[in-house]
């Protein structure tokens, strides 16, 4: 454009279009440079957040742990403590076997079966047009 003061139907369409192109590839770049910053500062807060949880995991494990030695001295107390911390340990192992049998039998028999069903019905119709 000339000027800030020249009027609009004084100025040739071609520039007009040309400012339109130029403010919209500004606006699209700085769209981008806005996602940029914005996706930095959310992966950095994702990261922040991680980390927090770990940590609160990591002490909830801690904190589990002197619960149990707090169990096997309590029951020290009334046998000997080898024998105390052997009865938790397998009280423990019973308990964690049992959830990892669940966990077998609760996976999926056949993976991807609707895929594969699919895929072999697909292969038989591709069969019957090809012959």
């Amino acid at each position: 454009m000339d000027s800030p003061e020249t009027p609009l139907h004084a100025v040739p369409i071609l520039d007009l279009l040309r400012q339109v192109a130029r403010t919209g590839t500004q606006l699209v770049e700085k769209d981008i440079e806005l996602a940029r910053a914005e996706l930095k500062a959310d992966v950095r807060a994702l990261l922040r957040m991680a980390v927090r949880i770990a940590a609160a995991a990591l002490l909830a494990l801690l904190a589990i742990n002197l619960l149990l030695v707090a169990v096997v001295l309590a029951l020290a107390l009334v046998m000997p403590g080898w024998l105390a911390a052997l009865a938790v340990a397998v009280l423990l192992l019973a308990v964690g076997a049992g959830f990892g049998w669940a966990a077998w039998r609760g996976r999926s028999g056949t993976p991807l079966a609707a895929t594969r069903k699919k895929v072999k019905e697909d292969v038989e119709w591709a069969k019957e047009r090809l012959t």
